[in-house]
């Protein structure tokens, strides 16, 4: 009697990815990236031998909207659900693994960082409180106590001395990137997003380590990237340079993307503190505007001015204080487990404007620059 034929866990792994709703799923050797601090699978799981990498798409037609200025929450919805999808699928191949006897770690998706003090997160009431404090103060109809008005001193000293003190770069726990570049799922393209053969760069990722020792995919060998350098045409901030280059290489794949100017840029448009900076004909979907200045500082003095952009934001109240909070609660305690109601992306329009083909690409762009400034965004 013939026995019947044992299926490779690498098979079953990409099998019920797939099932369960990925559209791509590869796997690489934790060895492969493990000479970045960031990619360093051992980080969060000693003894990690193995990466699976998962992908899902975005619906191009939730991006064209979003781009467009015609609907803001159904990408926040969009990225929301996407998020959750991965997680889901994530546990689901953890369970597998364990089941065979190994170890397996299904890694968050989104802001998960590990140069955040855990010990910081106790500034989030603080935080809350603050803002109450300073809404009441505004407010014509209120009038703070003598007690109010003494804690409303000591907590700006202590909260806005703090954002002298806060990291314009935040280290990942492990970059999904660098496992999907190594897996095979995609490649670094101009902008530094990943992009896919099939859906460009709009796609979400999410990783699942373990100790067991799985059959490596390859990387593409061609990358998809066309250097249309459209995404660098819709950065708002200017993170990139617009001709320079630098090199970089993952898995053994060496890149040459954009040279990225300081990453105050990117918090400053991205985070929502301004949704306009080199260009003035359209806007990102920030609620906010620079009211001080024409254009971010072309200097590392953009750190200062993205630091206190924090405190004069606080010290406005309403709409511009709860985007700090938002910021810092996201950043400190993340994203995974919060509603996917309650993604509020502002920009992400390098990534968006990355569609799966030249004429998506060029669609997306010019309903982007053609959709014009807006403040209604939706809280």
């Amino acid at each position: 009697m013939t026995e019947p034929k044992q299926i490779p866990l690498e098979e079953q792994v990409k099998k019920l990815a797939l099932d369960e709703g990925a559209a791509l799923v590869g796997i690489c050797s934790a060895d492969s990236i493990k000479d970045k601090d960031f990619s360093d699978a051992n980080f969060m799981l000693p003894g990690a031998q193995s990466i699976v990498s998962i992908a899902i798409p975005m619906n191009d037609e939730v991006v064209k909207k979003y781009l467009s200025k015609k609907d803001y929450l159904g990408l926040c919805h969009e990225e929301g659900h996407m998020t959750k999808a991965l997680l889901r699928i994530g546990d689901k191949i953890k369970e597998l693994l364990e089941g065979k006897g190994f170890q397996a770690f299904r890694c968050n998706i989104n802001f998960n960082y590990r140069n955040i003090n855990t010990t910081s997160k106790a500034i989030i009431p603080a935080i809350k409180e603050l803002i109450s404090l300073i809404d009441k103060k505004k407010d014509p109809n209120s009038e703070l106590s003598q007690k109010e008005a003494k804690t409303l001193d000591r907590l700006k000293k202590m909260i806005f001395s703090g954002f002298k003190r806060s990291p314009m770069r935040l280290v990942p726990n492990f970059s999904h990137r660098c496992a999907a570049v190594a897996a095979g799922l995609g490649r670094v393209g101009w902008s530094g997003n990943v992009i896919t053969e099939k859906y460009g760069a709009r796609v979400l990722f999410g990783s699942i380590l373990t100790d067991a020792k799985l059959t490596p995919d390859k990387p593409l060998e061609k990358n998809p990237c066309i250097n249309c350098k459209l995404c660098e045409k819709s950065c708002q901030g200017g993170l990139f340079a617009k001709d320079e280059t630098e090199t970089i290489k993952i898995a053994d794949v060496e890149e040459t993307i954009a040279k990225r100017n300081n990453y105050g840029y990117c918090i400053a448009i991205c985070s929502g503190m301004a949704g306009q900076n080199k260009f003035k004909n359209w806007s990102t979907w920030s609620p906010f505007r620079l009211d001080d200045v024409d254009r971010l500082p072309l200097d590392d003095s953009i750190t200062e001015y993205v630091q206190n952009m924090y405190v004069k934001a606080l010290e406005k109240g309403g709409k511009e204080a709860e985007n700090v909070l938002r910021l810092i609660e996201n950043s400190f305690l993340g994203r995974n487990h919060k509603p996917a109601e309650d993604f509020r992306p502002t920009c992400g329009c390098c990534q968006l404007v990355c569609g799966p083909d030249i004429k998506n690409k060029k669609e997306s762009y010019n309903l982007l620059v053609n959709s014009g400034s807006t403040d209604k965004v939706p809280y």
